[in-house]
């Protein structure tokens, strides 16, 4: 966990403050455009509340904070690579991007938005990120990696998770006759069909798509609207009762609460990155009714 007096080096704006949320350092924006949370670990956005809106983001009330912990919700930043790596081999799932202590760089207003830019520490090998977040009634967040001296194959994907009313009840719109690998069939190849998306069931696909996805939230009386920049993939993920009972920082009935629909580069949509080079994965989200 970062100390106060570390991050508190960085001037913060009106409406930023340094606090303490669920135990551990947290940069609270408080504007007339929208409130937010993100926290040192894991440069983790957990929460973007425009002024009259609910949250656009779902957050388990059964987490883990701290040090080395993934926190489940809000929008994790994942890399150097994806789910076990694309050869199957990384013990720790998503890559160290989520459970290392991000910096402050700088933070800003620009306008009524606020700008909050963090960095990973010095001592960061073979990779170092940039996360950028523009938080105002709009939320942009922008996550770029840049390859140390050697050459890398990078994954990355910025995993968020969406609240919905109820999964069931919702349709996700921009995927459609797409091909996809199906993670709930060992990475099976199909293809989505000309409708938008429904969920039936436990959902982990891998979407070759890159354009801006709608998720209509019907329980909810609202649309979420993501508009991705540097991807190439887009996942979409919900365990359902079929395997939120193995997780344990999920609860058992929590599962129709939220739909991940994450902006990726992953599997064999990846992006080789040459010493000193860069590459930046973005999405910007809005709600409409």
């Amino acid at each position: 966990m970062s100390t106060p007096s570390a991050a508190s080096s960085v001037p913060l704006p009106e409406g930023v403050a340094l606090e303490t949320v669920h135990g551990v350092d947290a940069l609270v924006v408080d504007t007339p455009a929208a409130r937010a949370v993100v926290h040192l670990d894991g440069a983790h956005l957990t929460s973007w509340v425009p002024t009259g809106e609910a949250d656009l983001l779902w957050l388990s009330p059964d987490s883990a904070y701290g040090p080395r912990e993934a926190i489940r919700g809000g929008i994790p930043l994942v890399g150097p690579w994806f789910g076990p790596g694309r050869d199957g081999a990384m013990q720790v799932k998503h890559g160290w991007l989520r459970t290392i202590t991000w910096e402050l760089a700088s933070a800003a207003l620009d306008g009524e938005d606020v700008v909050l830019e963090l960095v990973t520490p010095a001592d960061a090998v073979k990779l170092s990120g940039r996360a950028v977040f523009r938080i105002g009634r709009q939320l942009s967040v922008d996550l770029t990696l840049t390859a140390g001296p050697t050459p890398l194959e990078v994954e990355a994907a910025l995993h968020t998770y969406l609240a919905v009313g109820d999964v069931r009840r919702i349709t996700v719109q921009g995927l459609e006759n797409a091909d996809y690998l199906d993670n709930t069939r060992g990475l099976a190849a199909d293809v989505l069909g000309a409708d938008p998306l429904r969920l039936t069931g436990s959902t982990d696909r891998i979407v070759d798509a890159a354009g801006e996805v709608v998720v209509t939230d019907e329980v909810g009386g609202r649309r979420l609207v993501s508009s991705p920049r540097g991807t190439a993939t887009t996942i979409v993920w919900n365990p359902w009762d079929e395997l939120v009972t193995s997780m344990g920082d999920i609860p058992d009935d929590a599962w129709p609460q939220f739909v991940c629909v994450e902006p990726a580069v992953a599997k064999d949509r990846f992006v080789r990155l040459q010493p000193g080079q860069a590459h930046t994965i973005g999405v910007t989200y809005r709600i409409e009714h």
